[in-house]
């Protein structure tokens, strides 16, 4: 039990012992005080012996099973001393590396990194050292086969008990399907944005509880004339932007929407500061929690002013040609005065030798009854065709819309042709007719139809007024539509401009007006038909135009 000395051990400065650590020391220490003592306790030798093998064997399996759960780990793992080189590197990260463990050590891995992100890495690996705290930055690193990889690099420093950095652990993350992802993502929302902005459409998500925007878009924003700087604006003042007159029926919409829990749809008009009013055409749909609860909706807003004030145009548009129409079979009622003269002469003068014949039946001392009756009837009969020449012509000219009629196409091509025929003559055209006696009736505007057939028949005959020639006007039935056609020989269609002849104000003939064929078009478009034209393999052009059938028995 004497002092016979003391034991010392050293190590490096930096080093962190542990309570194993501490034990460990401890034992040795009495070993060797055991062994030099005179009094040593043989048994209590072999114990510490036995003791000192087990903490070995404890050391070494731990030393073990840690190697093996680094080596394991699906990460890259490396340490750092207190400098900030590189000590070790788990398996994993020198096999995606390709590089042994002496050359990485050190600075040495800082050559698989790629050029453009080396200075910034080292740099920021040397301040992060320097202020002994963690740190993580994107840098890309070069795999074996020379392939680059994003990665995230992060270090976490180890701490003696004085709170100095002794040690640096650190991971390496492959990050590029994350960057790849991240990527596609912004450019999926960058189309969006785009997308939005060229079909102004704005989306939008609101919670139910006190609904609250909880997402508006970029495009919701400029629709709306909010600043999206300034946050998402309250739900009264996105109220506070929809027109007065509009607010309630919008308030209406949303309330039923979540009374019933449904979609709707609603459209209205807002006041955007420094802006005209736009209309504005909205749909919710509801999304619902775990438990089936309604607690919000997800839609868009679209601004559907230039299409309000388009179709707004259409119809002015529209109104425009029915007047021009109208004044169009004003103005060739000079052109149809000499045909309405010659075709109402014919029956009146009939009418009137009737009338004469009936009289002298009645004045004769025995007057012939059965005579001056049969002469009266053929008087009525000779009136009522003069009136219903009378009727047809003026039809031609009179404003107001008349309502959809059953009508006969071969009957009114009869009608038409006949009304024009003294018109065809007086410049030697012939007019022929190939009719289809099977048609079907067509539901449309019998007016309307004529001023169709007068326009394309009239256009046949000034186009052979200087050459004369035949002008065929032909039915049929072809792909479940009625067909007609009206064929000429004269003068064809505008050389380059072909496609031009149905446009308002387009024309080819001195003084004509461009007007004819753009209101012949509209009124068959208005019917559901189409017509189109094309010139003729000799001379001349066909101008073509279907209808739509309807069925009807006939008795």
């Amino acid at each position: 039990h004497r002092r016979l000395g003391a034991l010392g051990m050293s190590a490096p400065p930096q080093t962190v012992y542990s309570n194993d650590d501490v034990s460990f020391l401890r034992l040795i220490g009495r070993v060797v005080a055991f062994a030099i003592d005179d009094n040593f306790n043989l048994r209590q030798a072999e114990a510490a012996r036995a003791e000192l093998q087990r903490q070995n064997e404890q050391l070494y399996r731990r030393e073990r099973e840690l190697r093996e759960v680094i080596e394991t780990i699906p990460t890259m793992a490396w340490s750092a001393t207190a400098d900030g080189a590189a000590e070790f590197f788990n398996g994993r990260w020198l096999a995606y590396a390709g590089l042994s463990a002496e050359q990485a050590r050190g600075w040495g891995w800082t050559f698989s990194i790629h050029p453009d992100d080396l200075k910034v890495l080292v740099d920021y690996w040397r301040t992060v050292v320097a202020s002994g705290q963690s740190g993580e930055i994107e840098a890309r690193w070069r795999r074996f086969d020379g392939v680059y990889h994003s990665f995230l690099f992060s270090a976490t420093p180890s701490f003696d008990d004085r709170g100095r950095v002794v040690k640096w652990y650190g991971t390496n993350t492959d990050i590029e399907q994350l960057k790849r992802a991240e990527q596609d993502l912004r450019r999926s929302e960058s189309y969006l944005a785009q997308a939005q902005r060229l079909a102004h459409i704005g989306s939008w998500a609101w919670q139910i509880p006190g609904r609250a925007a909880l997402y508006l878009s970029e495009e919701w924003y400029r629709i709306f004339g909010f600043d999206p700087k300034e946050g998402m604006p309250s739900s009264e003042d996105r109220l506070n932007r929809i027109h007065p007159e509009d607010r309630a029926r919008w308030q209406a919409s949303i309330d039923r929407a979540i009374a019933e829990k449904c979609e709707y749809e609603v459209g209205f008009r807002i006041l955007p500061p420094h802006s005209p009013v736009k209309h504005i055409h909205s749909v919710g749909h509801p999304i619902f929690g775990p438990s089936g609860e309604l607690t919000q909706f997800v839609g868009v807003s679209m601004d559907v002013t230039e299409s309000r004030q388009a179709e707004e145009e259409r119809e002015r548009l529209r109104q425009d040609l029915a007047n021009l129409a109208r004044l169009d079979r004003v103005g060739t009622m000079s052109e149809l005065t000499a045909s309405l003269a010659h075709e109402v002469k014919q029956p009146i003068g009939a009418a009137v030798t009737n009338a004469e014949a009936c009289l002298r039946f009645i004045n004769r001392d025995r007057p012939d009854l059965a005579e001056a009756r049969e002469a009266a009837c053929e008087m009525v009969r000779d009136s009522m065709r003069a009136a219903d020449i009378i009727d047809r012509v003026r039809s031609l000219y009179q404003k107001g819309s008349i309502k959809p009629e059953l009508v006969d196409s071969n009957e009114l091509i009869g009608e038409m042709v006949a009304m024009l025929l003294d018109e065809a003559k007086r410049y030697s055209v012939t007019v022929r007719t190939d009719l289809d006696e099977g048609l079907p009736m067509v539901l449309a505007d019998r007016v309307q139809l004529q001023q169709v057939l007068r326009n394309l028949i009239l256009n046949g005959i000034e186009a052979m007024r200087d050459t004369a020639g035949e002008l065929s006007v032909r039915s049929q039935f072809s792909d479940d539509q009625v067909l007609i056609s009206v064929t000429d020989a004269g003068v064809g269609l505008p050389a380059g401009r072909a496609d031009q002849i149905f446009n308002a104000f387009f024309t080819t003939k001195p003084g004509g007006t461009g007007l004819g064929l753009a209101i012949t078009r509209s009124i068959v478009e208005s019917h559901g038909g189409r017509v189109w034209a094309h010139a003729n393999s000799v001379r001349g052009a066909t101008f073509w135009f279907t209808l739509p059938p309807k069925r009807v028995v006939r008795s």
